[in-house]
């Protein structure tokens, strides 16, 4: 049964059967239950497993809440771009928070008890896009948390103790789990890409579940915002939380609408939804030296461009994918401080989550939606 977001776990305590039982590393238990990818196109199946033992270098997760993310669905139907990479079956889940419950004998034991989040990339540290604090590109990544290792549909998940960020208890661990995607993807391309400077004009195409948290980034930032979507009721939450403009694309003409209210065109544009109508308009509404920034991808989306904006009026195009370590931790900072809320659509129980990716394809959602095991 779908529960609401206020129905959800309070003040961040895990409940239910398993809470704490490997908690200072003794086993009283050792089946845990998991969601399972076991064949595109197909619901994920209800499985027992054996709760993962650490590592030397590893911990053990309690799974507080898992977000879904619409590279779940990708990855759910085999439509993903790296699809190869992914061998069935697998545990599907990268937004993830909890409490340490156990870790390897090379981890300091202190981490356990704590609350943290989940960086899914396992990166190197080492290579030259790590050091530049672009982990997401790492030159010798072994795998991803949720994809090719698995992650959080579960109750509980193995993950090298590095990959941990703690955060404060008192953030509930819904609203902890989508830090490290819905929060942290467009505040690095806000940030580090865009590099969106005060009374900026910013607009945001489609405020989903990343784009309704870049509205209240860009507020941080010092931007006046403008969203842009067809849902009426995103529109209405994205004004909630700070927009200054909000644009019904059915409505009227959503490019003219916007070179009026910024007299000619703005600073920057984040593309959250990445079709060619989006693009279109995301363009067209750039002035020069404008900055346009597509942080949503789509399999067979083509980003068309004319060589004569490009050129004479020195427009600059970039990509942002996911974020880098630095950019989680700025991240949790900001959520800890309320600078940014996470927007939690709907809690499901983790037995119900092929109703919630179903209700996630769709697109009626406004926020992000998670599971609780």
């Amino acid at each position: 049964m779908r529960r609401s977001p206020a129905e959800h776990v309070q003040e961040g305590k895990i409940r239910g059967p398993g809470a704490n039982r490997l908690l200072g590393g003794r086993r009283e238990e050792s089946v845990m239950k998991c969601m399972v990818l076991e064949q595109f196109n197909s619901p994920l199946v209800a499985r027992d497993r054996s709760i993962p033992v650490p590592g030397a270098a590893d911990a053990i997760l309690k799974v507080g809440a898992a977000g879904l993310c619409r590279t779940d669905l990708k990855f759910w139907h085999g439509s993903h771009p790296a699809i190869h990479k992914l061998k069935l079956p697998v545990v599907l889940g990268h937004e993830v928070a909890g409490e340490v419950v156990e870790v390897g004998n090379e981890v300091d034991k202190d981490l356990i008890g704590k609350h943290a989040v989940i960086y899914f990339y396992l990166s190197c540290g080492q290579c030259a896009y790590c050091k530049a604090g672009s982990e997401i590109l790492c030159g010798n990544l072994s795998g991803q948390i949720g994809f090719s290792w698995d992650g959080g549909f579960a109750e509980y998940v193995r993950v090298p103790a590095s990959s941990l960020f703690p955060v404060p208890r008192e953030i509930p661990f819904p609203q902890a789990a989508i830090v490290t995607d819905a929060i942290a993807t467009p505040y690095r391309a806000l940030t580090r890409k865009a590099k969106v400077k005060p009374g900026e004009t910013l607009v945001l195409i489609g405020v989903g579940g990343l784009g309704i948290h870049a509205v209240q980034i860009g507020k941080v930032m010092g931007a006046r915002v403008v969203a842009v979507d067809i849902n009426d009721k995103a529109l209405a939450l994205a004004k909630k939380v700070g927009a200054d403009e909000i644009i019904q694309v059915n409505t009227g003409d959503p490019k003219q609408q916007i070179l009026e209210l910024s007299r000619g065109g703005v600073a920057v544009v984040a593309d959250f939804v990445a079709n060619a109508q989006s693009q279109a308009l995301g363009l067209g509404v750039l002035k020069p030296q404008g900055r346009f920034v597509s942080v949503a991808y789509a399999i067979d989306n083509v980003l068309h461009i004319g060589t004569p904006q490009l050129v004479s009026a020195e427009i600059e195009v970039y990509g942002s994918r996911s974020c880098g370590r630095q950019d989680l931790k700025e991240t949790i900072d900001l959520l800890a401080r309320g600078k940014v809320k996470s927007i939690i659509a709907e809690c499901y129980p983790l037995s119900e989550i092929n109703t919630a990716l179903e209700k996630l394809e769709k697109g009626d959602l406004v926020g992000r939606s998670v599971v609780i095991p």
